[in-house]
This record gives C-alpha cells, structure tokens and sequence, in this order.
C-alpha cells in the first residue's frame, strides 16, 4: 500500500470502520443538498396565492394584476367595482371543480387607461384549490394606488422628477440630456452657455438662479459705479423723502437693484423702484430701507444699502432721545437675520407653509402627520412627533387640535384652547404661566390668545379655532432647510410613500381623501396678495406665501370667509412671519375684535366644554 496506509498499517476491521464513515459523509452531503434545493424550491413557490401588497400606476398608463399559487384549479381577480361572491358561493365553487388536479399557475389581468376615482382600490384575487385541499380557497387583496407621483414631488424648480412606481417613491435629479448642438445664450449672471438646457443643468446642480439676459457671446463687463450708504434721516410728519439707491454710473450689464422696506412690524415688502424711492413720512413710511445692489448677480460681491427712517419726536411728551425712539421701534436687519428659525404653519382652507416658506395645497381630512424627528441629535431615543386632525369648520379646512408624542409622553391641544394630557386627564391652565407635561421637558401655556408649547427641539403654538404653527428650536443658518433622514411629515415635504399626504389612522368614509384635488382655480382677489420677500435672501423667511393661498381657498369660487376665518387668517400670517424672524407673537390684527375677551368667549364656545377656562374674562 502507499501513502496513509504505508505509514500507518491498518488493524483488523480498520477498513470495514472507514467505508462505513465514507458512507455517513456521503449521505450528509447528499442530505444537505436536498434540503437546499427544497429551501431554493420554497422560496420560489407561492403558497396557497400572493399577488402585490401595493401596485403604484400613473393616470392614463396600463397596468396587470398577477396572482400567484401552488396550489391552483380556478384563479379569479376582481376590480374594486366588481361583486365579489360570498363565502358560501365561493364553496359550491370549489366543490364543483373537484375532479380537476390542482396546478402551479400564475394568472395576469391586463388593465388599460388607469383611472383615478375609478380604477384605484383593493383588487381581489380568488384562488380554488382541489378537494384534499385545506382551505377550498384563498383570497389575498392588493391596493392599486393611481397617482401621479411627480405632481407632489417637491423638486426644486430646475430639478428632474425620476420616479419610481416600483416603491412609490421620486429621486430628484440633475439628469439632463442636452443636444449636441449649440445656440449661444449669456445668463445674467454673466456666463455663457451653450444653450438653455445647459443653463438649466446647471441652476439644478449648483442652486443659484439664473434668466437669460441675452442670445450669443456675452459683452465684455463694466462694473457700475456705487456708493455704500448706511444712514439714519429723521423728518416731521407728512415731509417728502427722497432715497437714492446708491447707484452713481451703471454697467455693462445693467445692475441689478432691490429695495425692500421693513416697516415697524417687521414684515418686509418689496418696492417698485430703481435708483431712487420717493414718498411722503407717515406712520405707515416709518422704518427701514434696504436696498441690494448686484451686478451678474453675483450675490457674495452685493452692496447692501440702508437707511433708517423715523420721526422727529416731541422732546416735551418723549423723554427719550429721537436716536433711541428710533432704534427701539425700528429694527434693523441684521437683528432680523441674527435668530430666524424655520417655521411651519397650518393655514385655514387646507393650506401647509412648510419650513422652507412653500406654501402648498391639500386635502385634508382626519389625522395627518405635520412633523416628526425619528432620530433627534442622531439618535433613536425619544423620538418627537406631531399630528395635526383636520375637519371642516365654517365650511373650509381648519385645524381643530395637535398631537405630540415626545418619547413616551402624549398630550394634545384642542379647538377651544383645551388641553388633553392622556386617560381623559385636563391640564388647567392659568394665562401666562406654563405647566410642566410629565417627563417629556415639555411645557405648556396659554399666552397672546394661543396656546404654546415648548419643548426640547420645538416650540408649536395653535390658536384654538383653525390654525398652527411649529417652530424648530435651531437657528436657521442656512437659506433652506435640508431634511434629515429621520424627518418625516407635511411641513418637511410631501414624499410620504403609501401614506397619501402622509394620513394616518381612518382613511375611509369621512376622512377619505383625494391627493390630486386642485387648489382653487379662480381668480384670486387682491387682498389676498400677501407675499412678502425674504430677508437678506434668506428663503425660508419669506413670509405670507401659505396666508396668499389659504386666503384664495377661503374667496373660492366668489365665497366671503367669516369673520372668524378672517381673523384667524390674519393673526396666522402676522405669527407665521413673527416665528420667522424671531420675534414675539404678541400684536394685534385689523381683521379682529378690538376686545380680546370677544374673541377668548367665542373660541371657547365653539369647542368642548371646560370647567376651568385659561383665561379670566368678566
């Protein structure tokens, strides 16, 4: 013998011992190949019936229904609209097929021209298996959703929509495929493109805005002339005023100029105007004058020019300097950009003005989810969310209650300025002083007619009828607001997978929703004209775009909004604009009674009864 063997001489029986063990390898192996393969030939069988959980298809396309069984002798699919039969039928069914051999099948029904309204529902498959079958058959549902996912995708405004109706989710992109060839445009910014497509490319890639100034090669540049001002003027009442811009010779191309004026209240609006601004001094022309100046829109190398405008005062009724009554009733823009916070607010009619300051139209009906943080700081403990239930109050979209959830403690506030802090327990309120809500670090108080709660990453504040506002705790540094990948909610974006403007709970009946009902298409009236520009290019601090649409939804089709609507919308938008820019929500609105006890007695009628107001009122 040679190797093993001629070492190691075998004893008697040695041999006999080792083809027994060959043998026991042998048949493991063959073993363990057989329960692979039946574990491969499981995971690709279907079991009694599987079809699809979620079937995402785009208005106008075609689509299938596939049902899937190993154990199949009559496969059926039903529509949403189609009479499926009732247990008892479904028996005498299978009964009846008894003679027929169950079969491995997979059964496709074609669909054309998808429908919203018509064709989305549960579509049901009905699988019959044979006689030693147990059960005689088997049902499994699968919800076709027809939406168009690009409509609600919150893409920038140059970016791509890609979606994906395998997922029911939208990447936006930069994926531009420009043509070969070239027709020259200068952008006023100053550069050269080959054609607008790739203007377009690049606005998507880098953000900056961008217009075409001119076709073919740009001229060469000339920069404008300018002269920095940064000035205090004091008048009497009713004396005309007379402010330059600052631009002394203009360029090649033309400078670019803005002037937006922020009055006493601290809500900025644009200016018709160029290299002067003309007006008389009133109360209504107090405040200050910023006026930008760029040249290729080149925003980092921008002049920014200021004045200060206030009255001379009466030195025998006011004992402070005309320098100090001044500056403390006219605040300057730097102050208003030091401590902006991103601020979301829910308007009447259904409006969301997200914390990026885009106002956007929904159909709102039951729980919603506005806000949420899975992962506060980076981590998975103690989560926040908030949930905003709509109803339909004075005829329109109105917020009658939110919902926080901060880690495991609950409470909520409701129309009427009542507050549930779980197991039907009340928290009783005084006005002004806040009340600890278990161990959540939150807070709660009733002040300047809202509610407000302050919490660790938050504050939110509602105004006990129909609208209400959630402020981030961190300093907006940046323009816009990136989400995080824990962020979740309306006042993040609209990409809410399979949960329709991100609905919770009931989604049938009364709180049945239509993700593609339109905003209002009538004309909008001009008091509803209420956007006002960001400040110092700030976007998320632009105010008044979500009050402009709430307002039209409240003037639809010629309607007349009530005076609570009213009220409500104009105190929204002065708190809305407030938060933005850091401010107190304490004011008051032309829109609303003059005697706060009015407007406390009537918003505490129209919700649930309490013992113990948060307010005393005679």
């Amino acid at each position: 013998s040679s190797g093993i063997n001629a070492e190691w001489p075998l004893r008697p029986g040695t041999a006999r011992m080792k083809s027994h063990l060959l043998l026991v390898v042998l048949a493991l192996i063959v073993v363990s190949d057989a329960e692979d393969q039946l574990l491969t030939l499981h995971q690709n069988h279907f079991g009694d019936i599987q079809t699809c959980d979620v079937k995402y298809v785009k208005p106008g396309d075609d689509y299938d229904i596939r049902c899937e069984s190993d154990h199949a002798i009559l496969t059926r699919i039903y529509k949403p609209t189609d009479n499926i039969p009732g247990d008892e039928e479904l028996l005498q069914v299978s009964e009846s097929l008894n003679n027929l051999k169950a079969e491995r099948t997979t059964t496709i029904k074609d669909y054309e021209n998808a429908t919203k309204g018509e064709d989305d529902g549960y579509y049901t498959c009905v699988v019959h298996h044979d006689s030693d079958h147990v059960p005689a058959y088997s049902t499994a549902r699968c919800k076709v959703v027809i939406v168009d996912l690009c409509a609600d995708s919150n893409c920038e405004e140059k970016q791509i929509c890609e979606p994906d109706y395998d997922t029911g989710t939208v990447e936006c992109t930069c994926n531009y495929v420009c043509p070969p060839t070239f027709k020259l445009i200068c952008s006023n910014t100053c550069e050269l493109f080959p054609h607008e497509c790739a203007m377009d490319a690049k606005i998507c890639e880098d953000g900056r805005k961008r217009e075409i100034q001119s076709e073919g090669v740009c001229p060469s540049t000339v920069k404008p002339k300018i002269r920095e001002i940064d000035m205090d003027i004091e008048a009497n009442l009713n004396d005309p005023i007379i402010l330059s811009s600052g631009l002394v010779e203009d360029g090649t191309p033309m400078a670019n100029v803005q002037w937006v004026f922020y009055p006493a209240d601290g809500i900025p609006k644009y200016l018709d105007a160029d290299k002067t601004f003309s007006f008389d001094l009133n109360q209504d022309t107090i405040g200050t004058y910023r006026i930008t100046l760029m040249h290729c829109m080149d925003e980092e190398k921008a002049i920014h020019n200021e004045y200060r405008v206030g009255l001379i005062l009466d030195p025998t009724t006011a004992p402070a300097t005309t320098m100090e009554a001044t500056t403390a009733t006219t605040p300057g823009v730097d102050d208003l950009t030091a401590t902006t916070h991103y601020t979301c607010t829910a308007f009447p009619g259904g409006v969301i003005d997200d914390f990026n300051a885009r106002g956007h139209f929904y159909d709102l009906s039951c729980t919603h989810i506005l806000a949420a943080d899975l992962m506060p700081g980076g981590s998975f403990y103690n989560p926040w969310f908030i949930y905003g239930t709509f109803d339909n109050h004075d005829d329109k979209t109105a917020l009658m209650s939110m919902t926080f959830y901060i880690g495991r403690d609950i409470f909520e506030v409701q129309r009427g300025w009542l507050v549930h802090t779980g197991r039907g327990a009340k928290l009783s309120l005084e006005e002004g002083i806040p009340q600890a809500v278990g161990s959540s670090g939150c807070s709660v108080k009733f002040s300047h007619l809202h509610i407000h709660v302050d919490c660790p990453h938050f504050e939110a504040y509602y105004d006990g009828i129909m609208s209400g506002h959630i402020k981030l705790k961190i300093v907006a540094e940046e323009s816009i607001l990136q989400k995080g990948r824990g962020n979740i909610g309306l006042c993040f974006d609209n990409n809410s997978g399979y949960r329709p403007n991100w609905q919770i709970g009931r989604t049938r009946g009364r709180c049945q929703i239509d993700t593609e009902e339109p905003p209002c298409e009538t004309e909008t009236p001009p008091n509803c004209f209420l956007s006002q520009p960001p400040v110092a290019f700030k976007e998320h601090t632009t105010c008044g775009v979500g009050a402009e649409g709430a307002c039209s939804e409240l003037h639809c089709n010629g309607n007349s909004p009530t005076s609570v609507q009213r009220c409500a919308l104009a105190q929204a938008n002065r708190v809305n604009c407030n938060l933005k820019l850091g401010l107190d929500v304490l004011g008051s609105d032309d829109d609303c009674e003059d005697e706060p006890c009015v407007w406390k007695k009537k918003i505490v009628s129209r919700g649930c009864p309490q013992e113990n107001l948060p307010f005393v009122c005679p």
